[in-house]
């Protein structure tokens, strides 16, 4: 059975146990490996690394470094230190690496890939590899050597592959979209009865993040065209969050128009989604959506921003795309929505039919990222012995 080792910042562990599941329901879903997973823990301002197993093939890093990216490189060396002297010990020789992120994990990747001879794919999520990248202007090179090397880079959304040929210089050929896997992806047929009711889904300590005081401004331009629309808000968060976000929408002026309702179950968002008229949310920054992936496959159109998240992955269709920055454009894509919906869900029931959702669904995905495993895998048994067919990669001491 080939060995792939996972390095990732987003796999829960017992040092972060509330990260989010989307990296473990994958390897999950993905069978006929063995998956070896590190998972990454940065403790700001502390120096040196400590580990803790906690599970088979499973081990929690924590690593000390200071805020905002300062010597990034640096203090992910002792990172790499730890796990190629992890898998010694317990006489692990992986077949792959996978950095679940390329702007981190990525550089951890590269270097144990260096010293084992190993091939690597690297992830590339949209709202943290975007900013870290743009921000380290001085690991640029090393950044655009490691996307070079990388045997596949793994984008969750079109626009992020868009960001890879442009600023890392990507080849075409070597990127490969991998949606992300949602916590629940039934079909379930629109609702075709017209409601000016809309709904949204978010934890609350993301709400300036998610773009809720654009949203709250949105709504007060909706309530004039639409005086019976309102917006339920799902999502649970921090006593802090909570405060927050009921004052950003008293200062908006539009408590009678938007409700928060609290969280809902994972294997309920779906059904309550299905009764409402649209999904909308419009992200400053997002990787993926999941929760826009949730909508559309219950049967409701969405709104959603402009290159962030989900967008490329879904088309006018299915809702409508907006700038996030612009109230007055999420307002009017809102208003799209609702005088559009019966329209909008005919046609969503129409793509659920042909299976055109299918893309954004766990089997889907799992067989995708499966067939990227293979193809990254063949032929390391004879690995010592192949020619580089790639510029060796310089791993700065």
């Amino acid at each position: 059975m080939k060995i792939v080792l996972h390095i990732s910042a987003d796999f829960p562990d017992p040092m972060v146990p509330a990260k989010t599941k989307a990296v473990a329901n994958l390897l999950g879903l993905v069978g006929g490996f063995r998956h070896v997973v590190c998972s990454l823990n940065r403790l700001s301002w502390h120096r040196g690394v400590r580990a803790l197993p906690f599970g088979e093939d499973r081990i929690a890093i924590a690593y000390g470094a200071p805020p905002y990216g300062i010597g990034l490189a640096r203090f992910l060396r002792p990172v790499a230190d730890l796990i190629a002297a992890d898998l010694t010990r317990n006489s692990i020789r992986p077949d792959l690496i996978h950095a679940h992120k390329l702007s981190v994990e990525g550089l951890v990747a590269a270097d144990l890939a260096e010293r084992l001879g190993v091939p690597f794919i690297a992830s590339l999520w949209g709202d943290t590899d975007t900013k870290i990248i743009n921000a380290k202007r001085g690991l640029r090179e090393r950044y655009r050597a490691i996307a070079a090397r990388a045997e596949r880079l793994l984008p969750a959304a079109p626009w992020t592959a868009r960001y890879a040929l442009e600023t890392l210089g990507a080849r075409p050929e070597q990127t490969e979209v991998l949606p992300v896997v949602t916590a629940e992806d039934a079909v379930i047929p629109p609702d075709m009865r017209e409601s000016e009711r809309l709904i949204s889904v978010f934890a609350l300590d993301s709400w300036q993040r998610k773009g809720l005081d654009v949203l709250c401004a949105a709504m007060r331009g909706v309530g004039t065209a639409r005086p019976n629309a309102v917006l339920n808000i799902f999502g649970g968060g921090s006593p802090r969050a909570v405060f927050a976000a009921s004052r950003v929408i008293a200062r908006a002026k539009v408590g009678d128009r938007i409700r928060l309702r609290g969280a809902l179950p994972h294997d309920r968002v779906q059904p309550v989604m299905n009764g409402y008229a649209a999904y909308v949310m419009a992200p400053r920054r997002e990787t993926y959506g999941m929760v826009h992936a949730e909508a559309v496959l219950a049967g409701i159109p969405v709104l959603w921003a402009k290159d962030r998240g989900i967008d490329g992955l879904i088309g006018p269709e299915a809702g409508v795309r907006c700038d996030p920055s612009s109230a007055s454009a999420v307002a009017e894509g809102i208003l799209h929505l609702l005088a559009n919906q019966r329209r909008l869900k005919n046609g969503i029931a129409g793509l659920q039919t042909a299976g055109a959702f299918g893309h954004l669904q766990r089997d889907s995905i799992a067989r995708a990222y499966a067939t990227i495993l293979t193809r990254a895998t063949s032929g390391t048994e004879n690995r010592d012995r192949l020619p580089r067919s790639r510029p060796r990669l310089v791993v700065a001491r």
